[in-house]
């Protein structure tokens, strides 16, 4: 899920968990065959085995045949099978190509099968798992994936810094976020860039580094108030005046306020490569990176501190995203019992208690926050910090990314933007002059929103 985008072609105690079908029952009558296709990595693929056993287990005259493809390999395989008429009952899609093949005929409209099972799915879901567009339902998430700002408790202590509050909604300011990293920065004379003599080119300890990736330039834009599109993407927000802060303030970082490596080093050096790692060894005070880092932290047993992004409008501000089933159009019953089997949470709470396997993801689905029980069940196995901020994030502080939302978001961002910001994460160019012209060779190229 995390590969840069390139544009494609046509392209989880619980007791009992909810099981749909299409006239509220489970299935029964003679063996079924289900065809399912993903991509997964290896931990992904072990909490997948694990669901399907579990289903299979629930529902004897079910199997379904696994199918893992590398992901490279992945898209053309499917797009052959549908060429063939050999589309497989259950996919696994990116997140920006979901609504893509509901609309061309691909996949089914989720919505009869929701709404004769009596499942309102905006009840059931957080709103951002829900892949939509006018009054149809084409997918649902499989666990959601949002970005935290994960610090090192120890130098924050050192260092005399208050840890940033864990609200989603009232989040560190990015001046506060700046200042801390100041005190966290130091060469190897144990100077900070506040202290007269400091050496930038001998750094021993940086106080975060800059997150130039759009994965985090796109929540540090919600953040800050603004976007990369308008509302109903037909015009650019990223050449505005709040969204040349935001990019501007992220280069400054390196360029201005020295707390942070420059990208030409971080290109070069591997150790940057592992930014869990570093921060496990006191050589990083904090960064701002995606919730499926925090199994690096959660393996080696380290008690990393987690909080919401840093904001430069005083609200607080992120984005959630994550790849996603779907069915094929014409799917039976069986398909879509398996569907929603694999996209309630709470069954990758019981999977991972009876396999004893990893979770893989934060939930999407609501009783997962709201009820008590199956909060506790999750809590039970999952580190409660996380949970906590995470939880908060998702209900209440981001919204779903242009990655998903934005129709054309590939192509635009990795053709034209990355290559602009580029140029001022390396210090060629500052934002107020390399953002602008944008607005004139995108022109007429954005195709909307999916709504």
């Amino acid at each position: 899920m995390m590969k840069r985008l390139v544009l494609a072609t046509l392209v989880g105690i619980l007791g009992c968990s909810v099981i749909f079908a299409a006239d509220g029952q489970q299935s029964s009558g003679k063996q079924t065959k289900l065809v399912l296709y993903s991509w997964f990595s290896d931990a992904e693929r072990a909490m997948s085995e694990a669901l399907i056993a579990d289903f299979e287990k629930a529902h004897q005259n079910v199997k379904v045949e696994q199918n893992y493809i590398a992901y490279n390999d992945y898209h053309s395989k499917i797009n052959t099978m549908i060429a063939s008429g050999a589309t497989p009952d259950i996919i696994y899609l990116n997140e920006f190509l979901i609504n893509e093949w509901g609309e061309k005929g691909v996949t089914a409209d989720l919505t009869p099968y929701y709404r004769d099972a009596n499942i309102d799915p905006k009840q059931f879901y957080v709103k951002s798992a829900l892949y939509s567009t006018g009054g149809h339902l084409w997918g649902v998430n499989v666990t959601s994936t949002t970005v935290v700002l994960y610090y090192n408790k120890g130098l924050f202590k050192k260092a005399g810094i208050t840890p940033p509050p864990a609200s989603a909604t009232s989040p560190w300011s990015w001046k506060e976020y700046v200042a801390a990293a100041k005190k966290l920065t130091k060469d190897a004379s144990g100077k900070t860039p506040t202290d007269k003599g400091f050496n930038y080119n001998n750094l021993v300890q940086y106080g975060t580094v800059m997150p130039n990736s759009w994965i985090y330039v796109l929540p540090l834009l919600y953040a800050g108030g603004t976007s990369v599109a308008n509302n109903d993407g037909t015009a650019l927000e990223i050449t505005s005046p709040k969204a040349i802060k935001v990019i501007q303030s992220i280069a400054d970082l390196a360029a201005v306020d020295k707390v942070a490596p420059m990208v030409s080093m971080t290109n070069a050096n591997n150790a940057f490569s592992n930014l869990p790692t570093m921060l496990m060894n006191d050589q990083l005070g904090m960064f701002i990176g995606g919730t499926f880092q925090f199994s690096d932290f959660a393996n080696e047993g380290y008690d990393v501190g987690i909080a919401q992004i840093p904001s430069m409008s005083g609200k607080g501000g992120n984005m959630v995203w994550s790849s996603g089933y779907t069915i094929r159009k014409g799917a039976t019953k069986d398909a879509f019992e398996l569907f929603s089997y694999l996209v309630d949470f709470n069954n990758w709470v019981t999977a991972s208690k009876n396999h004893k396997v990893g979770l893989t993801g934060l939930p999407q689905t609501t009783s997962v926050f709201n009820d008590p029980a199956k909060n506790a069940a999750w809590t039970s196995i999952f580190p409660a910090e996380m949970a906590k901020v995470s939880g908060d994030i998702l209900q209440n502080g981001s919204r779903l990314g242009e990655n998903v939302t934005l129709k054309n978001f590939s192509e635009i961002m990795d053709q034209t933007i990355v290559p602009v910001l580029d140029k001022i994460w390396l210090g060629s160019e500052s934002a107020e002059k390399a953002l602008p012209p944008l607005n004139k060779v995108l022109q007429g190229k954005l195709q909307g929103v999916w709504k």
